[in-house]
């Protein structure tokens, strides 16, 4: 099986690289790392195939720039096929009921150290491919009731 691949959305540099270190040591390939929104939104509209996009979007949400991390995971929500961490060092319920309509699989409240940023990980990929099955399935259904 290949490492899961991975975008980091997070404009504090040191956090960032930290993290992408403590991530690859867990079979995780850190693909790119953005600190705004639109850096990030441009480099997945370049890429030429669905397979070079990440499997996980770990996505802060603040971040540097005109655009928040919860207005771009509404625009790539619509248009790629991940699954998506917030990071996020606030606690507001205002700030999570607006991120919560972006569908995510997980929050990661800062600071975390790896074992919470693992657990998250995991429950995001293990939940992206119960909702992956399920569309299939759906799907399947679809068709058999057409013919």
């Amino acid at each position: 099986m290949h490492p899961f691949k991975i975008a980091i959305f997070e404009d504090e540099f040191l956090l960032a690289n930290d993290l992408k270190r403590q991530i690859q040591q867990f079979n995780y390939e850190v693909v790119a790392i953005f600190r705004k929104a639109e850096e990030g939104l441009k480099f997945f509209g370049d890429l030429q195939r669905q397979e070079d996009l990440p499997d996980i979007v770990l996505m802060d949400i603040s971040l540097a720039g005109k655009m928040s991390g919860i207005e771009a995971a509404q625009i790539m929500e619509t248009k790629y096929n991940f699954a998506l961490v917030f990071l996020t060092g606030m606690s507001q319920m205002d700030v999570f009921e607006e991120a919560f309509q972006t569908k995510p699989h997980a929050f990661l409240i800062k600071p975390f150290d790896i074992q919470q940023a693992l657990g998250s990980i995991r429950l995001a990929v293990y939940q992206k491919s119960i909702e992956d099955q399920l569309l299939q399935c759906q799907k399947e259904l679809e068709e058999k009731m057409v013919h």
